[in-house]
């Protein structure tokens, strides 16, 4: 039921991200009470792991404020909820890996000249993809 959850979250966001570049917090913080709850009923990790998983977000969160805002709060909400869901590994493993795919998107966007470095692309949609490789590495 998480997995779905989460799926629908990232892509709900993903598509937010790509048509205004901001996110709505009350779609993530109401997918996150939902997170907590599903967590009361049908475990999948240890609240230790949660605890780590929402801090990987806090950090981002901070990161944000220091840019101001060169790195976006919505993100760094979005990763504390992803945490709720998945964990300290599972949701390093999913940022790491939309990290790297955004950064080899940016990185041929900017190879054939379709955008500048001051451009702000969406970084959500990246997440969403890292996800659907987890599902699908953990269906194999």
């Amino acid at each position: 039921m998480q997995k779905y959850m989460l799926l629908g979250l990232l892509g709900l966001c993903s598509w937010e991200d790509m048509k205004r570049k901001e996110l709505k917090i009350v779609y993530i913080l109401l997918f996150g009470i939902g997170g907590m709850v599903l967590h009361l009923f049908y475990p999948v990790c240890s609240i230790y792991s949660i605890l780590w998983g929402i801090l990987l977000g806090v950090i981002m969160m901070l990161l944000s404020w220091i840019s101001r805002g060169s790195i976006g709060m919505g993100d760094g909400i979005l990763l504390v909820v992803t945490g709720i869901y998945l964990g300290g590994n599972n949701n390093l493993e999913l940022f790491l890996t939309g990290l790297l795919l955004a950064a080899l998107w940016s990185l041929s966007l900017l190879a054939f000249r379709k955008k500048n470095r001051k451009e702000e692309i969406a970084f959500v949609p990246f997440l969403l993809v890292s996800y659907i490789t987890m599902i699908l590495r953990w269906a194999v």
